[in-house]
């Protein structure tokens, strides 16, 4: 496809950013002396990729890198990337379109579920810590019980 719908051009960009793959520079048409980047071909290459689908689904979804993130967020709000029109472009790059939109929500959920992770595990080793000095005191107990049985039934044989 030579010249895609802005839409699947767009949607391209950002599976490109999330993949970190570098655009290619190539001359702005509408300034020859500055240089653009362009991510429509290089995308190509990602799309005859057969490993393409693996890359996806086995995406780090769980160390995104900052700067990749702060890449995306922008394209969030572009009228180019809304679903909806990504969809009535293409199907497949609407697939694409939602894998980024959801990569960028799950990054954005999982950096405040984390803290809470780790206040939840903290708390749990505690709870574990307790737990154990619980049991030793109630075999303590058990051991002092058994001994004033014991001693209670000595007092009762004297009598």
């Amino acid at each position: 496809m030579k010249s895609p719908p802005t839409a699947v051009k767009v949607v391209m960009e950002v599976v490109c950013i999330m993949l970190s793959v570098k655009p290619k520079k190539v001359n702005d048409p509408a300034n020859p002396s500055r240089k653009m980047d362009d991510y429509w071909t290089p995308s190509q290459a990602l799309l005859g990729d057969p490993t393409f689908m693996t890359k996806l689904q086995e995406y780090d979804k769980d160390n995104i890198p900052a700067v990749i993130i702060t890449a995306v967020r922008p394209y969030l709000d572009k009228p180019e990337f809304s679903p909806e029109l990504v969809q009535k472009a293409s199907k497949a790059a609407f697939g694409l379109c939602q894998w980024a939109r959801a990569m960028e929500a799950y990054d954005r959920v999982a950096k405040v579920v984390a803290p809470k992770k780790a206040k939840l595990a903290e708390a749990e080793a505690e709870f574990a810590e307790l737990m154990v000095g619980l049991s030793a005191k109630k075999a303590e107990l058990a051991e002092v019980e058994a001994r004033l049985a014991q001693l209670n039934a000595k007092l009762a044989d004297m009598q």
